[in-house]
């Protein structure tokens, strides 16, 4: 669709959010995408979702899922999903990150030059600043922030809202790891592709909007539980000093907030040293569910 040389699929992975789903769908038909060219990844909503699905836009390939397979798994069988179809590209959103105007376009300027081969390449999101923001890898995350423009920029990592990954890929490195749930896969996702010598680029125009409606309340126990295990796993199961302390520090720091000004402190501390444990035991995938721990 929209190019001659590729088909592109668009992957959105939605749980409760049957409202911004709509905004996100509407979004990306703006950019020219079909109906028929559309996965959608149902985690098991128990909103309305699967009825405005299922009603309004019956041409588009919904999966309903009989249990939250949160973002990680979501991003995986999305993934799958489009590859088996034979697809090119596959274009992934939260269902509160979508296109604007002039995404797509931007997007496909690069993927159509012999210059440079790409893997992955992300829309940056903006900061407060209105800057990009490009992630680069220290053992943690680095953020950097540049000025707004159409020039592609190799970066260690990408968040997955917005990203665009070539069937190439997929076919080296496979999907991303379900196991992880939530947090962390895109990363090593990312570091498997650097293994690979696959190229990992930003474009740092800003033409995402993204709601982050996961974080606006703040991290839950259940989450922290996952973002401490998963890295440090990522960490043993890389065999990394370099990712194992960017770990370590920051769990130092965050234990301390919690210890010193954060809520649920007990249970905050419980899921922390249970995650520690589930990480060297090699207990993965979805340990504790979200909904029973708001």
């Amino acid at each position: 669709m929209l190019n001659d040389n590729f088909k592109i699929a668009v992957v959105i992975v939605t749980f409760n959010r049957c409202d911004e789903l709509v905004k996100t769908i509407s979004a990306i038909q703006n950019q020219g995408i079909l109906e028929n060219d559309i996965i959608v990844i149902n985690n098991n909503s128990t909103d309305n979702t699967k009825n405005i699905l299922d009603s309004n836009y019956k041409n588009i390939q919904s999966i309903h899922l009989n249990e939250n397979i949160a973002s990680a798994g979501g991003f995986s069988k999305g993934m799958q999903t489009a590859f088996e179809k034979g697809y090119d590209w596959v274009w992934l959103f939260n269902d509160d990150s979508r296109p604007v105007e002039g995404s797509l376009k931007s997007i496909l300027t690069h993927l159509n030059s012999d210059k440079i081969q790409i893997g992955l390449l992300k829309i940056a999101n903006k900061d407060e600043n209105n800057k990009a923001v490009l992630l680069y890898w220290n053992g943690v995350r680095k953020p950097v922030s540049v000025d707004v423009s159409n020039e592609i920029i190799q970066t260690d990592l990408i968040t997955f809202d917005g990203c665009i990954i070539s069937k190439k890929t997929i076919e080296k490195i496979g999907y991303c790891d379900p196991l992880y749930f939530m947090g962390t896969y895109e990363f090593d996702y990312c570091l498997k592709a650097k293994d690979a010598g696959i190229g990992v680029y930003t474009l740092p125009n800003g033409l995402i909007e993204d709601g982050k409606l996961g974080g606006k309340n703040g991290t839950p126990p259940w989450r922290q539980y996952y973002n401490t295990r998963n890295h440090l796993w990522l960490a043993l199961n890389r065999k990394s000093f370099v990712i194992f302390k960017g770990w370590l520090i920051r769990e130092i720091k965050y234990t301390l907030s919690i210890i010193l000004s954060g809520d649920k402190k007990i249970m905050r501390l419980v899921f922390k040293l249970r995650a520690i444990r589930d990480a060297f035991l090699n207990k993965r995938g979805k340990r504790y569910d979200p909904i029973k721990y708001k």
